[in-house]
């Protein structure tokens, strides 16, 4: 997951003390205890039509070394939890790990939702889903990617 404009980089507002409370990866969707102090990933339909912040890796580790290191966000380690809805209808680029639809099933104007899980999956309908992403383009983006704009619904 990256930002596709720098305008994103700078108006995303985040919230960078929270514990994942499981493996999670950069561009899954997270949602936030932020009196327990904990990020979790949507465990059912209704917390994924509810998730509105995106894993953004705060890469305080020096021992990451390799690019994977660079997207995994290990259970108890700090997750930079975006929230989606201060960059709306800015540009963000996926890869294909990232979305658990097959990538040749996805085409310009289709939607993605985060789902159950975190991953972000397409969707033919995005009535109750707080943010979901059209896309507007297929890019070489880490071997096979979309480019979307984010929405709130």
């Amino acid at each position: 997951m990256k930002y596709k404009t720098i305008g994103a980089f700078k108006g995303v507002q985040n919230v960078p003390y929270c514990k994942a409370d499981a493996d999670m990866a950069v561009g899954m969707g997270v949602i936030l205890d932020r009196v327990a102090k904990t990020a979790k990933l949507p465990a059912s339909a209704e917390d994924a039509k509810g998730c509105f912040r995106i894993v953004s890796n705060i890469n305080d580790r020096p021992e990451a070394h390799s690019f994977e290191d660079s997207v995994a966000v290990l259970k108890d380690e700090y997750v930079r939890a975006d929230d989606l809805t201060s960059v709306a209808n800015l540009e963000i680029e996926f890869a294909a790990p990232e979305i658990a639809t097959e990538y040749s099933d996805l085409a310009v104007a289709d939607k993605l939702v985060f789902g159950v899980g975190g991953k972000l999956e397409k969707a033919t309908s995005v009535d109750g889903y707080k943010i979901y992403f059209e896309i507007i383009g297929l890019t070489a983006y880490r071997g096979a990617g979309v480019l979307a704009v984010i929405r709130v619904a």
